[in-house]
């Protein structure tokens, strides 16, 4: 009985680490802006393509920003991505519904005019845990509206992560660089007018240091709490192995 019970309690264990490691990171930035020089800025393009890692496939979620500074920052991530070599990405038309990111390593949303319903929330969510990359712009504080739509997405997701509604610096300015992954070979990268981002762990930050891009895992249990879950389950596999010896 208790062979059982330890076999039993090693492929639970299994399944939870394998579902852990799978789970996809989420990238948040308080700035769109970052986009509108992907055709000239290698720190840029660096950033992007670290953010897509060793994904081959694309959705951008085609929005409309309530204001026109913003310029179509959807068309220009498709169009870098598309740009490099052995990938392929598609202007996602919405509303976001089960297995419209079915085929897609990286999601990316751009300031969105439209808020988040409950099917795109679990669909997200589903792409997430199967390993796919969620990469969010918002922007500065005359976006309140996009940044809600992001935040409350980010909120149904259980992030600790938001934007927030404020302005850093007007014009391009170069990018404080944090150091990490996802920011390998993005030196000189540039910025303008971001929101700040809380939570996560930052990546860019402002000229004043204020966090502007950050990045989190999804939905990952502490190693203690698997650890702890693991010890409980074999406590009770042994009492239940004694009742029944």
């Amino acid at each position: 009985m208790l062979t059982k019970v330890l076999k039993s309690l090693a492929t639970l264990a299994g399944t939870l680490f394998l579902a852990t490691a799978m789970a996809g990171p989420i990238v948040v930035s308080g700035d769109s802006n970052i986009a509108d020089i992907l055709d000239s800025n290698g720190g840029n393009q660096a950033f992007f393509n670290n953010v897509l890692g060793g994904g081959t496939s694309v959705a951008v979620l085609s929005t409309t920003p309530s204001l026109c500074c913003l310029g179509n920052a959807d068309q220009l991530i498709v169009d870098h991505y598309n740009a490099q070599a052995g990938v392929s990405a598609t202007l996602l038309g919405g509303p976001v519904m089960a297995g419209s990111l079915a085929a897609y390593d990286l999601f990316v949303v751009a300031v969105p005019e439209l808020a988040f319903g409950a099917a795109a929330v679990a669909e997200i969510s589903s792409f997430l845990t199967g390993g796919g990359t969620l990469f969010l712009l918002g922007d500065n504080g005359a976006f309140p509206g996009e940044n809600g739509n992001l935040n409350a997405l980010l909120v149904a997701l259980g992030s600790a992560m938001q934007i927030e509604n404020v302005t850093l610096n007007a014009g391009f300015n170069l990018a404080q660089i944090d150091a990490h992954p996802l920011t390998t070979g993005v030196a000189g990268m540039q910025y303008a007018a971001a929101g700040g981002v809380t939570g996560g762990t930052s990546l860019l930050r402002s000229l004043d240091g204020t966090t502007f891009a950050a990045v989190e895992s999804y939905n990952v249990p502490e190693p203690g709490s698997l650890a702890l879950i693991t010890v409980s389950l074999l406590g009770l596999g042994l009492m239940r192995g004694r009742r029944q010896s």
